[in-house]
């Protein structure tokens, strides 16, 4: 049964087109907006009252308010009701799509780092010695020091902290209410205050839970009577964002001068980045007959034989194992799939083991059978290392292919290969009359998974030889076995002086359009979409 054709029919035409699609989805979203809207201001107002209300408090408000805006588009809009299938869609296409796609692509023209990722920095607030309108003189320049940002301090934004501490005389006190001869600066809350208690010989700080101008709750009440005389105020640092435009050493600019009533203390600037254009990609482009297109010529290969290799295996032994007159042919199915029952991690450890030059099984067994002079380092050599990897990576995804062929070969009815029997084919000739051709629709999108899925084949690469050895016609990111995905991560996470989100978001878009090429030229090829384009 066709759902949607009879949502269509059950509509008005004009629902139906494009512009009522758009329609559609555009009072969704204002719907959500909307939920979203009240959610928030509902837990705005109630943490007037109630000061700790946590925030996903306001998850239920808006779930509330949704389900009332669906219900009116109900009554109001009453061809909206099958679009809204569509909402759970959208939500998830705009959370776990739409915007990591989006910002990939922002942070690509960017230099987002480890180091330059617009946090506020707490290691290099120093003192503030003098200020003159918009100039700050600073204690110590080497702690605010902007040597790893992208222009030094200028146009960097930085936090000023107003003086913390006061001291005021007590009126009275009463339990843990506290009332000062003075109110407080104004504006500026009271965070803790530090009370001598002659009695005991020693300060008490107090932390303060309200405040009412001059009278202060504090969180207990003193254990004996204070010292009124002099009262000692924590208050609020009080930050106030600037934006410093000329760094002189010691002497900072700020874009406009401080607010006059503000007593300044300290400061401390932010990692801040920013937009670099098409920096990230010239870089890239700069190294690319050295890293971009070697590591791109193995990448391809080394799916493309992954693919043709463990296919063929995969066939072969599945053939095998669907003669019924096979003996243990279960048990030799179930030993067969113990790959792929093993979690990968380990066992292409047990193989890194295997592959040792000096201590591996496999050179020990060539030193018995007498075959080769000196052990083979197959994790030293790139052709050897190539090598290794794809007979490691048959052993991981023979299981898959196999299990692939035999659901397909199942499908396949007895009376086709009676009739090619009375016509005289023999076993060979089955196989590539019959066979064959009837699993070619069944292997090809299991043939284009695997392309893709090892196209990206990350957790080998790096576990088993972390993408080398060194070449001399690559770099230090790019080595003899690195995959597009592999130098991605060691030009973003291992290299740069950090974590340079910018440039693997870079390159992240360079592999996306070269996957995305590579997947739509399988497709041409195979002739995967052609059965589909003719039944529309």
């Amino acid at each position: 049964m066709d759902i949607s054709r009879q949502v269509s029919d059950n509509l008005p035409r004009s629902r139906t087109t494009a512009g009522g699609i758009v329609k559609s989805l555009a009072l969704l979203f204002v719907a959500l907006v909307a939920a979203v809207a009240v959610g928030v201001l509902a837990v705005a107002a109630a943490r007037q009252a109630f000061p700790g209300l946590p925030a996903y408090a306001g998850l239920l408000v808006g779930l509330m308010a949704l389900i009332a805006i669906l219900r009116w588009y109900s009554r109001r809009f009453a061809w909206l009701m099958p679009w809204y299938y569509l909402l759970p869609a959208i939500v998830f296409l705009l959370a776990f799509t739409l915007f990591p796609v989006m910002l990939t692509v922002g942070l690509a023209f960017t230099d987002f780092a480890g180091i330059r990722n617009g946090e506020l920095n707490p290691t290099t607030e120093t003192a503030i010695v003098a200020v003159d309108g918009p100039t700050l003189t600073i204690a110590d320049p080497r702690t605010f020091d902007c040597a790893d940002l992208r222009d030094g301090c200028n146009g960097v934004r930085a936090v000023v902290y107003a003086s913390g501490d006061v001291e005021v005389a007590g009126l009275a006190i009463a339990g843990d209410r506290l009332t000062l001869a003075a109110e407080p600066p104004a504006g500026r809350r009271v965070d803790t205050v530090s009370l001598f208690l002659p009695a005991i010989g020693f300060d008490l700080e107090v932390r303060v839970v309200a405040q009412d101008g001059a009278e202060l709750t504090l969180q207990r009440a003193p254990p004996s009577e204070p010292d009124l005389a002099s009262v000692k105020l924590r208050l609020d640092r009080q930050p106030v964002q600037v934006r410093i435009v000329e760094d002189r050493g010691d002497v900072m600019v700020l874009a406009a001068p401080l607010p006059a009533d503000l007593e300044p203390e300290s400061i401390a600037r932010y990692n801040d980045f920013g937009f670099v254009g098409l920096r990230n990609f010239r870089v890239i482009a700069s190294q690319a007959t050295r890293a971009l297109f070697p590591v791109f010529g193995w990448n391809v290969a080394f799916a493309f034989l992954t693919v043709m290799i463990n296919l063929a295996a995969g066939v072969f032994l599945a053939v095998l194992l669907n003669n019924r007159s096979l003996r243990f042919r279960n048990l030799y199915r179930t030993l067969l799939i113990v790959p792929w029952a093993l979690p990968s991690v380990i066992t292409i450890q047990v193989w890194k083991g295997f592959l040792n030059q000096n201590f591996g099984v496999i050179n020990r067994l060539l030193a018995l059978l007498d075959i080769g002079a000196e052990p083979i380092n197959w994790l030293g050599h790139h052709l050897a290392a190539k090598g290794a990897l794809l007979v490691v990576n048959l052993w991981l995804g023979l299981p898959y292919m196999m299990t692939a062929t035999l659901g397909a070969l199942a499908a396949i009815p007895d009376d086709v290969y009676e009739a090619a029997r009375v016509d005289g084919a023999n076993a060979w000739q089955s196989f590539w009359g019959v066979t064959g051709p009837l699993l070619r629709n069944a292997l090809v999108p299991v043939t284009l998974s695997s392309f893709a899925f090892n196209f990206n084949n990350f957790n080998l690469i790096f576990l088993l030889n972390d993408g080398g050895p060194p070449v001399p016609w690559g770099t230090a990111t790019a080595r003899g076995t690195d995959i597009l995905i592999s130098w991605a991560y060691n030009e973003a996470f291992r290299s740069q002086g950090g974590y340079a989100y910018g440039l693997g978001s870079a390159i992240t878009l360079i592999i996306f359009v070269i996957t995305l090429a590579v997947s739509l030229m399988n497709f041409r090829v195979t002739g995967a979409l052609k059965d589909e384009e003719a039944s529309r």
